[in-house]
């Protein structure tokens, strides 16, 4: 017991240190790409820098779920590569170990970061997303009330909206104008207008004021002391579901179903590639060529093309047929090309 525990320590040191040596780049990598996706919510939205960070935080689970299995695969590689090539295998097995030893502990890793992966898609992924979604509807309800003064372009539903000045939530000397091709354009002044916003209707009253209607041939003024221009907002309201209803939702989508089957089987790619890429990263230098590479760019881009191919069309039982395949197909490949050696 105290040989595989200081075997399972050894193993485990080793690991981390490459695992953490090509996890941290991708992981940067990773964060930039969404904090180059959020900077490009500021076109139409104004967000502070805690407001970023928030959303970034939201984006937290994606950049983990498709860094971790990643950095899994190539961190094995490296550590059995560089144990094999330094003789530290050889020794291990001389004392009296053996590759099923190595492979249970290998096995463990794998079934952790799996855990892990899955908690991220199918629990933590669902929940910040709708956090995200539900914090770009929140803004852009309120960048639709939000008409800063002297700025042309500016719109309130289908009406463009200039403003002289501003204080607080009241506005002086305003300019509306509404383009209308099939009818007549219209055009409203008013002295002072403020924004209400009360179960997503947001309501904008003007004061002192005068409105005009024109076409080709005639031209129509009134006068008014207050006018009321409304906008309903709940049309795209956000409604958030807990984890168990939202899978629920997407298990009933015929097009969006298949997804399930891609976040567990993209989850599950540490322990199905385990085997496979460690066939051939068990060797003996002195007489074995390094392949291990090789075979992990082809296991990744194979099992990352078949998550693609249930993403958009997978069942269960393509799901279940091609992870039963996978595991049996690299035991049969750890067997031929390791067991039977060491």
């Amino acid at each position: 017991m105290a040989k595989h525990t200081s075997i399972s320590s050894y193993l485990s040191k080793n690991f981390q240190s490459s695992f953490f040596t090509i996890f941290l780049p991708l992981f940067f990598i990773g964060s930039l790409v969404f904090i180059i996706k959020i900077s490009a919510l500021t076109a139409y939205i104004q967000i502070s820098f805690v407001e970023m960070m928030q959303l970034f935080a939201y984006n937290l689970p994606n950049i983990l779920f498709y860094t971790l299995p990643i950095s899994f695969l190539v961190a094995v590689v490296m550590t059995l590569l560089r144990l094999s090539t330094d003789n530290e295998l050889m020794a291990l097995f001389a004392l009296g170990s053996n590759a099923k030893v190595l492979l249970y502990r290998l096995f463990f890793i794998a079934s952790l970061f799996s855990v892990i992966l899955l908690i991220l898609s199918l629990a933590l992924m669902p929940k910040t997303q709708q956090q995200f979604k539900a914090f770009k509807h929140k803004k852009a309800s309120q960048a639709a009330i939000n008409i800063n003064p002297s700025k042309l372009g500016q719109k309130f539903g289908d009406l463009f909206i200039y403003i002289k000045s501003k204080e607080a939530n009241k506005m002086k000397d305003i300019v509306i104008y509404k383009k209308d091709a099939e009818f007549s354009d219209q055009l409203f002044i008013a002295k002072e207008a403020n924004f209400q916003n009360k179960n997503s209707i947001v309501t904008l009253t003007l004061r002192e004021g005068a409105g005009y209607t024109f076409s080709k041939d005639a031209l129509k003024k009134i006068d008014y002391e207050s006018m009321k221009v409304y906008k309903n907002l709940k049309t795209k309201a956000f409604t958030y579901n807990n984890i168990i209803e939202y899978w629920r939702k997407l298990s009933l989508n015929k097009k969006k179903k298949s997804r399930i089957f891609f976040f567990i089987f993209a989850s599950l790619i540490p322990i199905l590639s385990l085997t496979i890429i460690a066939s051939f990263s068990i060797i003996n230098p002195r007489y074995q060529k390094n392949y291990a590479y090789h075979v992990l760019a082809l296991t990744t881009i194979g099992l990352y093309s078949f998550g693609i191919i249930l993403r958009t069309k997978g069942d269960f039982f393509m799901f279940f047929t091609f992870s039963f395949l996978t595991l049996i197909f690299g035991f049969y490949l750890y067997k031929r090309f390791v067991l039977r050696f060491f």
